[in-house]
């Protein structure tokens, strides 16, 4: 009988240890289940260059993007359209795009509530009876003072700063680009001009030939000429050079293959623009308020007012609850045991916490400093802008006197007043103000750029498009 007692208790404890290791194999299971796995994404220099190679403002999906952005597939390329395809293929906005992304992943991380933590005890005592103690223990921890609220606020908005930022790149992106299309422009209308110049002056120098071999003219003046000549042909072949590097610096900012824009026709025309709307001080004010710089610093300021909060609230230690379950020697125990609190004796958070003020100090400078330079680079360049317009409208009117000159000796010429070597001469000197006055075009619209880089806004009524879209932010 005694033996029987003993088996039927040896049999019920046996029965309670399996569905103990049950649950715990079902609970493990759970947890492990809902993890993510690692993915391994290797790279292979290989095959990044040769991605980079097919690159091309003919792919079928870059051309799924541009239709998203603009109502025609363009047959000319322009800053607008050349723009979007730095959007889509720009590394550097890529990165922002990334960090954006990290940013969104930090929301989540500052949102998540601490993991409670599981122990389970397992003892033995040294006797014949009932030896083993064994139980189970759930520790919850518990955040005070609104730590997670200041935590998540923080957190978005650092993300907002990283959403402008890309903003930011986009528009630094475009505005080199433009720079390297005004490069361009420059390069090719002084080729132009220069070819024109080269043509003309082998005329002036086969006419001194004929001259030097009739007796009626000297070796000095011919060999002048041939000078101005070759230093012509000289200037020919650097601005050719000028030309493939402008070409080679749009490609690399757009990210894509020099050859690449050998398939398409770059339209400079916008460049012949003289005088674009300029935005009055109040809109130009309003504008600076609104640079995606000076929002992101504002966003940043705002992030160090949080994490002053979040120090702050560091102060109040958090607490932790304790939940244990234990079998000891045949007896049930149930225990609720508060834990893990900080006692303020030693400090009370005043290192972190000063160091979060100089930090949203740090902060509230730099979005006055940004909006000072603002102020000042919006300045410089409507004074910039204003005497290279004045300096535009004194080469016009050189060019019109060069011109009106020109065609009198023209005239003179048709009456046998002049003869074709001095008409020529003439020709030359039309050409060289031609030069001065590309010269001058290019001044002011280098001063249209510092003026836009200041305002952060077109001056050609096209809005920007990176600064607000989702297709830009993600591509």
């Amino acid at each position: 009988m005694l033996y029987s007692r003993s088996s039927a208790r040896s049999a019920t404890l046996v029965t309670k240890k399996i569905k103990l290791h049950k649950q715990f194999f079902i609970t493990a299971v759970v947890l492990l289940t809902g993890c993510a796995s690692y993915q391994p994404q290797p790279l292979a220099p290989q095959k990044l260059m040769a991605a980079y190679e097919e690159r091309s403002l003919t792919n079928p999906a870059f051309h799924r993007f541009t239709a998203a952005h603009s109502p025609n597939t363009p047959a000319l390329w322009n800053l607008n359209t050349l723009t979007l395809a730095a959007y889509y293929y720009s590394h550097e906005l890529d990165a922002v795009r990334a960090k954006f992304s990290s940013g969104e992943a930090a929301k989540e991380t500052a949102n998540q509530r601490p993991n409670p933590s599981l122990s389970l005890p397992l003892q033995y005592a040294d006797q014949p009876i009932k030896p083993w103690t064994y139980g189970l223990s759930l520790d919850i921890p518990i955040e005070t003072a609104g730590k997670r609220v200041y935590r998540v606020a923080q957190a978005q908005q650092l993300s907002d700063a990283a959403r402008l930022n890309i903003g930011q790149t986009a528009w630094q992106i475009r505005s080199r680009l433009r720079s390297g299309l005004l490069d361009l422009y420059a390069a090719s209308q002084h080729h132009s001009i220069i070819e024109r110049q080269v043509d003309i002056q082998q005329n002036i120098v086969t006419m001194l030939e004929k001259q030097l071999s009739l007796g009626t003219a000297s070796t000095f003046e011919l060999s002048q000429e041939r000078i101005i000549l070759e230093r012509d042909r000289s200037d020919l072949a650097s601005h050719e050079k000028l030309m493939l590097d402008a070409k080679a610096l749009i490609a690399q900012i757009i990210g894509i293959p020099l050859r690449a824009l050998d398939s398409i026709t770059i339209d400079l025309s916008e460049f012949e623009g003289r005088t674009p709307q300029i935005p009055d001080n109040a809109a130009r004010r309003q504008t600076i308020l609104n640079r995606t710089d000076i929002l992101g610093a504002l966003a940043e300021y705002e992030a160090s007012q949080a994490a002053l909060q979040l120090e702050v609230a560091r102060q109040y230690p958090n607490v932790s609850l304790g939940l244990g379950y234990s079998f000891d020697q045949g007896v049930n125990k149930y225990s609720v045991t508060p834990a893990g609190i900080t006692l303020p004796l030693f400090n009370r958070n005043e290192g972190p916490i000063a160091e979060a003020e100089a930090h949203r100090k740090e902060a509230a400078i730099r979005v006055e400093t940004l909006q000072d330079q603002a102020i000042n680079q919006t300045e410089s360049a409507l004074k910039q802008y204003r005497l290279a317009t004045e300096n535009l409208a004194l080469t016009d009117t050189q060019e019109t006197t060069r011109i009106a000159a020109f065609q009198a000796d023209q005239h003179s010429f048709d009456l046998g007043a002049i003869d074709r070597l001095a008409l020529s001469r003439s020709r030359r000197a039309v050409n060289v103000d031609a030069m001065t006055h590309v010269d001058a075009v290019v001044q002011v619209q280098q001063a249209i750029s510092q003026l836009e880089n200041a305002i952060q806004q077109p001056l050609d009524g096209i809005p920007l498009h990176a600064q607000s879209t989702e297709a830009v932010i993600r591509k």
